[in-house]
């Protein structure tokens, strides 16, 4: 009741406080005076004002004060704790950066409770590599080290973290010899305290010199107040340090200096620091950055659900309970696993986070976060209430220092680092939604547009049909025995003739809008040689045949995508020692399969190597050269969209940031030689660049903790680019009906991927096993009617955005399209009802 008189009372003073400055401006504009003394600055297009009024003091929001206004929000902030507020004048509605309500929380305590006051929290490497954590509150606010300057367009929150007192390593010698540990500090002291200090210091008797233990936590401030007591000082302590040769003597403990940084955009907060400011006290070294970590945090009352870029999308239900110790926190890295940080075990395959997005949804109110830089480097973190507090919170974490754990002799293991931190931006953009708008579709909506806005997306045509999706495998490597001799031969799996009569057998069908993904093409098969230059397998068939087949394709609105690998080097001409990404251990990355009953690492079936970023120019130059008079104007990028790695070599170091921009510099090179470009996987920054994606996420990863999957990827995507998922013959289900009935529910496309040989050719071929169900006669017959059955139904919404998706039933979900048709699939075993329309078991209704 406590909680709620004082919500209610402060929403009673923001209304009247905001009348009374509509009333005020339009007052000063009727004389001709400006409503405040700003100047107005431009960011972004958007008119930014710096106001110089205060809203007057209120218990939920203690000295707050107006310091950034535009058309849409007004900036407030508590100078002393940096603690800010948003108040959206189109509502009337405030969101804080931290619970308002926070000192009622029945489950924080300690640390945990000024957390919830904090704004941005550490990670810091000391110098054996563990980490500790600082938070803004208990590290920096609560010793009055923050200070807030404010600028003509933004405001800065400048934190220095750690304490203000002096620690052990700054009163303390870590080395000390006998004479003077006696002399300075043992003959000042009655016997207890001589007890206390030589049981912290054990002797070393060949050089009478005294060696500081491991001092617990509860001791340090006792030995602290010893060695003042007896009068040693900082003099004492550097004579010390430099007699005994102890590096770093003195430095003291850990201290950082971070500039958080805010800006109004429209309707639109963004938050942002830059790394390349942050001050650090050697041998420290910050390793990771969380912003924003309670914003819009949800209460133990709240009704709602979090999104996170799980796989399609998922949904975390406030207060579901699911805060037991099987029930983890949810930690999403943004674009799959960093592939130059070495892994022995691999327990599953995980669906990766392709979109730099998460939000939480409370009573009709949505926070939407899009994180703009440093995404590569980001994690996103979800909790429910009852673990370390009483709320629901999301937000993203910046690795901005990676780490590893290094093997070395006797089964040793040492934690590593690079030489370099990230050195650049971190950024998110918050979006404030309401009512009809405050949901999972909503938030597609503010990040659809969001892309059609920086990329400059287009809509694909609403005519014609729905692509039909088809992979086949040109050629592999396959053991064979001359007069006892072993050799590699290449085997023709799927030879440009029998791929003609395939295309023209589904033309036959009525499958027009073909779009052939051709691997295995160019360079001794499908796992080729670097692509340094291109050499057409003229096992295959003649370059001839191949332009025919190319022009077959266009003559039914279809089209020939060459596929190409450019970060797996399977071997052949790569000079790994040079070309290869490094490991922080200093090994070249060398991928190989794991044993799926074991979940080790299998060093007997070696996969590829990982292309450094750095020399990836090179790479995609020499093929463009190479691939001109294959081109058939469009190419399938295996693993560009799919994956982000960065490379640990000395002196040519790469961050994860750093190869993502890398990897967009050469899509546009790609894509302005080859027009129609398709990419696998599919992560945010390649959007601009595909025209088709292909493996995208059509499930989350189903934690424990989260509640429901949701197409969250194809409500972004749908009516701009084109997409499939996982090839149906390849699906872990390989239910046709219920593969199809997740076609309609997401609006994804139809995709078999096919050999056009017998299973007798892929025997005995090595590492290739997983192809010998692929032969296309036993999967022919079922993709014609699946297309068949997908297209007509597709066909009616292509071209239009998903405006809404909705589970209206266990087992039931609607997705309603821009031009009013909505598709209901049933995947239950009983006939469901939905406003009127019956929907039978396993099937689907369009209504509209």
């Amino acid at each position: 009741m406590k909680i709620r008189t004082k919500i209610v009372s402060f929403l009673i003073i923001v209304v009247i406080v905001a009348g009374y400055i509509y009333l005020g401006n339009r007052g000063l504009k009727a004389e001709g005076v400006p409503a405040y003394s700003a100047t107005n600055i431009s960011l972004s297009g958007t008119q930014v004002k710096t106001a110089d009024f205060t809203i007057e003091t209120h218990p939920d929001l203690p000295d707050m004060e107006a310091m950034m206004e535009n058309d849409s929000l007004v900036f407030l902030m508590n100078k002393q704790t940096a603690e800010f507020g948003i108040f959206d004048k189109r509502t009337e509605k405030v969101w804080s950066s931290n619970p308002l309500d926070r000192d009622y929380d029945s489950v924080a305590s300690g640390a945990n409770l000024g957390k919830l006051a904090s704004q941005m929290s550490l990670v810091y490497l000391t110098s054996n590599g563990h980490t500790k954590e600082f938070d803004s509150y208990n590290d920096s606010v609560q010793y009055e080290q923050v200070e807030v300057k404010q600028e003509a367009d933004r405001v800065t929150a400048t934190y220095l973290f750690g304490s203000p007192i002096k620690g052990l390593d700054e009163v303390v010698p870590t080395k000390i010899s006998k004479a003077r540990l006696e002399e300075m500090v043992m003959a000042k002291l009655d016997q207890d305290g001589k007890d206390e200090v030589d049981s912290r210091f054990s002797l070393d008797e060949t050089t009478n010199v005294y060696e500081r233990r491991e001092i617990p936590k509860a001791a340090v401030q006792t030995l602290i107040d010893l060695f003042k007591q007896a009068g040693y000082t900082e003099a004492d302590l550097t004579l010390d340090n430099q007699e005994n040769k102890v590096d770093g003597g003195g430095s003291g403990d850990a201290k950082f200096t971070v500039a958080l940084q805010y800006a109004l955009d429209g309707d639109q907060l963004i938050a942002s620091v830059d790394t390349s400011t942050i001050q650090e006290t050697p041998p420290y070294r910050i390793q990771s950055i969380a912003l924003l970590e309670n914003f819009g945090a949800g209460n133990e009352s709240d009704e709602g659900y979090m999104l996170v870029p799980d796989g399609s999308g998922s949904l975390i239900n406030l207060n579901n309970g699911r805060n037991t110790i099987n029930a983890q926190p949810i930690i999403v890295s943004l674009y799959g696993e960093d592939g130059a940080l070495d892994k022995r075990l691999k327990y599953s395959d995980y669906y990766p986070a392709r979109l730099p997005v998460f939000g939480i949804m409370k009573n009709e109110e949505a926070l939407f976060g899009i994180i703009e830089e440093g995404d590569a480097l980001a994690t996103i973190t979800a909790d429910v209430s009852g673990r370390v507090n009483a709320y629901n919170t999301i937000s993203s974490r910046f690795t901005i220092l990676p780490s590893d754990n290094v093997r070395l002799a006797n089964d040793e293991t040492t934690i590593k680092m690079p030489d370099n931190s990230y050195r650049g931006k971190l950024q998110v953009r918050y979006s404030f939604l309401y009512g009809d708008q405050a949901n999972y579709s909503g938030m597609a909506t503010a990040y659809r547009n969001y892309l059609t806005h920086r990329y400059g997306l287009k809509k694909i045509s609403a005519e014609g049909d729905e692509p039909f999706y088809l992979e086949l495998t040109g050629g592999i490597p396959k053991s064979k025995n001359f007069l006892g001799f072993d050799y590699h031969s290449l085997v023709p799996l799927s030879p440009f003739d029998k791929a003609r009569e395939l295309i023209s057998q589904l033309n036959d069908k009525q499958i027009r809008n073909i779009q052939l993904i051709y691997k295995g093409w160019f360079n001794d098969g499908l796992n080729h040689s670097l692509p340094t230059r291109v050499k057409l397998d003229s096992a295959l068939g003649s370059k001839k045949e191949w332009q025919q087949l190319a022009e077959q394709l266009k003559g039914t609105n279809g089209q020939l995508y060459p596929d190409v690998a450019f970060l797996h080097a399977y071997g052949g001409n790569i000079n790994p020692s040079k070309d290869a990404v490094q490991l922080l251990s200093r090994k070249i990355r060398d991928v190989y399969q794991f044993d799926a009953p074991t979940y080790w690492k299998d060093y007997s079936k070696f996969s590829h190597y990982i292309l450094s970023p750095s020399v990836l120019g090179t790479v995609v130059s020499d093929f463009l050269d190479g691939y001109k008079k294959y081109n058939p104007g469009a190419i399938s990028l295996r693993d560009l969209g799919d994956e982000v790695d960065s490379d640990f070599r000395h002196n040519r170091e790469v961050t994860r940031e750093d190869a993502k921009h890398i990897i967009t510099e050469q899509l546009k090179e790609l894509k302005a030689q080859s027009p129609s470009v398709m990419v696998n996987g599919g992560n945010e920054y390649v959007l601009p660049y595909a025209n088709h994606v292909l493996n995208v996420p059509l499930n989350s990863n189903q934690f424990i903790l989260s509640n429901e999957s949701v197409p969250f990827y194809q409500m972004v995507l749908h009516g701009y680019v084109e997409y499939a998922g996982k090839a149906f013959n390849l699906q872990d289900d390989q239910d046709v009906r219920k593969n199809v009935l997740k076609s309609l529910e997401t609006g994804s496309n139809v995709y078999y991927s096919l050999v056009l040989s017998n299973e007798d050719m892929i025997k005995n071929s090595y590492g290739y096993d997983a192809m010998f169900s692929n032969g296309y006669e036993a999967w022919l017959q079922e993709a014609i009617a699946a297309y068949g059955e997908v297209n007509q139904v597709l066909k009616q919404v292509r071209g239009q955005t998903i405006v809404s998706h909705l589970k209206v039933a266990e087992g039931v979900y609607k997705t309603t399209f821009e031009n009013g048709k909505s598709i209901i699939v049933n995947y239950g075993s009983q006939m469901a009802d939905v406003d009127g329309t019956t929907v039978e078991a396993e099937n689907y209704k369009v209504v509209g």
